[in-house]
């Protein structure tokens, strides 16, 4: 109820969203008395739930799956060192597994050094032959990932 509370305050603060995200909070996605019910009310909205790939004990993709809740793992955190080498080799990370995999998902916590240097290798992408997508293009309902 305590997160509930605090979800619902945070999204009256916006007007347009499609997804939650957890950023650097492995304990939180390794409950499940803290996740489920705030994945439960994500689902009910028709939102999709990112989870940053912290923890290896993430219950996150079962609880959305249970949910029918559309799921996506980042498979790289660009800014966890926000340095803009570190920024870059992240970058480099999420490219490499795109073309392993065919998609990768990376996230941030949108620092303002990582975000310029985002956008600088955003434009250049798709000459190198990446096409960036938004999450709702990769997130899934898969019961698990």
């Amino acid at each position: 109820p305590k997160n509930i509370h605090r979800l619902h305050c945070l999204m009256s603060r916006f007007q347009v969203y499609v997804r939650l995200a957890n950023l650097m909070s492995p304990r939180f996605t390794a409950s499940e008395p803290a996740l489920s019910p705030v994945l439960r009310e994500a689902a009910k909205r028709g939102l999709i739930y990112v989870d940053d790939g912290s923890s290896q004990r993430s219950l996150a993709s079962q609880i959305a799956g249970a949910n029918n809740l559309a799921f996506a793992k980042a498979d790289v955190v660009i800014d966890s060192v926000p340095s803009v080498a570190d920024v870059e080799r992240a970058l480099g990370r999420l490219e490499t597994i795109a073309r392993e995999r065919g998609v990768a998902v990376g996230i941030t916590g949108a620092l303002p050094a990582a975000i310029e240097r985002i956008a600088k290798w955003a434009k250049a992408a798709e000459s190198r032959g990446v096409l960036l997508v938004p999450i709702s293009a990769v997130a899934n309902k898969a019961k698990s990932s």
